[in-house]
C-alpha cells in the first residue's frame, strides 16, 4: 500500500479549514453563552453582518445580550461546513440548527423555537488569523413546540447556563 505525503499546499489547506471551522464553533459558543467578546473576536472589525438588516460586529455584539438574554437557553447546531479557499479568502457556507426556550411565564407551557438555516461567510485570513470579513443569515425554516414534557433526571446533571458562568468557562 503507496503512502502518500501530504504537500504543503495540502497542509496549509488543511490548517486554514480547520482553523475556520473553530471560528464557527466559537461563534457558537459565543451566541449560547451570550459573550460580546468572544463574539466580536470571530469577526474582523470592518466585517459586514446581514441577519436580515446590515449590521457591524460592534453593534451585533452589543446588541446580542438583549435578544438572547429572553430566552432561557439556546443551542446553535453548526454543521455540513463547506469551505473553498483561495489565498487568504475562503467562501464557506454552513448550515446552522438553532434551539431557543422561550418561557411563557407562570403556569403557562414554554415554548421551543427551532431556526434552521446557513451562514453563507467570507472569511479573511489577516496576520495569520481567519475571521469572518462578511456573513450573510439564510433563514430556510422555523417551527415552534410547546414544550410538553421534561426529563425527570434532568436536576441530577451540572446544568448549561445560558451566559459565562457556564462550566466552559471554568479552567
Amino acid at each position: 500500500m503507496a503512502t502518500e505525503t501530504a504537500s504543503p499546499t495540502t497542509l496549509d489547506t488543511l490548517i486554514a479549514e480547520r482553523d475556520i471551522t473553530r471560528v464557527l464553533m466559537l461563534y457558537a459558543r459565543a451566541i449560547d453563552r451570550i459573550d460580546p467578546e468572544l463574539l466580536k473576536s470571530c469577526f474582523h472589525p470592518d466585517a459586514v453582518l446581514r441577519y436580515g438588516d446590515e449590521t457591524t460586529p460592534e453593534a451585533f455584539a452589543a446588541n446580542a445580550p438583549n435578544g438572547l438574554g429572553a430566552y432561557r437557553f439556546t443551542q446553535h447546531r453548526v454543521g455540513n461546513v463547506i469551505i473553498d479557499i483561495e489565498g487568504d479568502f475562503a467562501w464557506c457556507e454552513s448550515y446552522c440548527l438553532a434551539r431557543h426556550r422561550i418561557p411563557s411565564g407562570e403556569g403557562k407551557v414554554d415554548v421551543d423555537f427551532l431556526w434552521g438555516g446557513r451562514y453563507v461567510d467570507r472569511f479573511e485570513r489577516r496576520d495569520g488569523e481567519w475571521r469572518i470579513l462578511r456573513r450573510t443569515v439564510v433563514h430556510d425554516y422555523t417551527r415552534y413546540d410547546p414544550v410538553t414534557e421534561t426529563w425527570p433526571g434532568a436536576p441530577a446533571f451540572t446544568q448549561g447556563q445560558h451566559s459565562t458562568d457556564d462550566i466552559v468557562y471554568q479552567r
